[in-house]
């Protein structure tokens, strides 16, 4: 076995304990919402189940009310992600390939939204939502979400279209296009890297948001995931298999986008949040 073999060996084995770790909670869980509540009460929590309970899907799935949920969650996320790409993307283009006055001040007073915590802005947000009639719909709630996510939304696109080679807007220009055309036809088809690192972000953010549907959604029938688990958790706290047959229904739909996109999810972090 050659140098390099072992040392890659070594690496791999050194990379267990903390693979343990992280996947601990998540295999305690899988394997606890699958037993009858007499094994989670008495059996070693990281015993497989005697006999898979897969009724225990059906059964939270139904008094959950986990579809509705579901279908709240979706209309959401798909809201703040279609939202994010047309308010970032030509954001980005407009900061990395536009001149004009106050260009470097304006951008970077944007960025500092990345430095204010949504709780710090909790009230005047409630506040406007209020005034503007949209407190307890979906609509408000993704208007707060979309909000909250501009500014780093806004940096993603913005260094990504800034390693764009300035020669291809020069051609374009020359071609007679507009912005608009370039940025529709040129930038954005070779940025699907950072177009789908955001999507996958946004998307990730939107689903496990729990504190501003939290403040914003109040009437059951509009509220999203997370807080329709905790509204579950609380009313059956004493039933454990429902509990964690609904928290597995409540993170799987997110951990497989993930797992689909994680390649080109990381290759456009790479190339756009990480390059200057």
């Amino acid at each position: 076995m050659s140098r390099r073999s072992r040392s890659d060996r070594w690496r791999a084995l050194g990379l267990l304990p903390p693979l343990a770790f992280l996947l601990g909670p998540f295999l305690w869980l899988l394997a606890s919402s699958l037993k009858t509540e007499a094994e989670i009460a008495t059996a070693d929590p990281f015993s497989a189940p005697d006999r898979l309970m897969w009724a225990n899907y059906v059964d939270a799935w139904r008094i959950g009310s986990f579809g509705e949920l579901i279908l709240n969650s979706l209309a959401n996320v798909a809201a703040v992600v279609v939202l994010m790409i047309l308010v970032c993307a030509p954001a980005g283009y407009a900061f990395a390939k536009m001149r004009f006055r106050g260009s470097g001040a304006l951008f970077y007073l944007l960025i500092l939204g990345l430095t204010v915590p949504i709780q710090a802005i909790v009230i005047p947000l409630y506040q406007l939502l209020s005034g503007l009639g949209l407190l307890d719909s979906l609509a408000g709630i993704t208007l707060a979400q979309v909000g909250n996510g501009i500014p780093f939304g806004v940096f993603l696109m913005r260094n990504f279209f800034r390693n764009v080679p300035h020669e291809l807007l020069e051609a374009a220009r020359v071609d007679g296009c507009g912005h608009g055309r370039i940025l529709l036809r040129i930038f954005l088809p070779i940025s699907a890297p950072a177009v789908l690192a955001l999507v996958v972000i946004s998307a990730l953010g939107t689903w496990n948001d729990f504190f501003l549907p939290l403040v914003v959604l109040i009437s059951p029938e509009v509220q999203t995931l997370p807080l329709g688990l905790v509204r579950f958790a609380g009313t059956y706290s004493t039933d454990h298999r429902l509990v964690f047959a609904g928290t597995v229904i409540s993170f799987l739909p997110i951990v497989l986008l993930y797992i689909a996109t994680q390649r080109r999810f990381t290759e456009g972090l790479t190339q756009g949040a990480l390059k200057g």
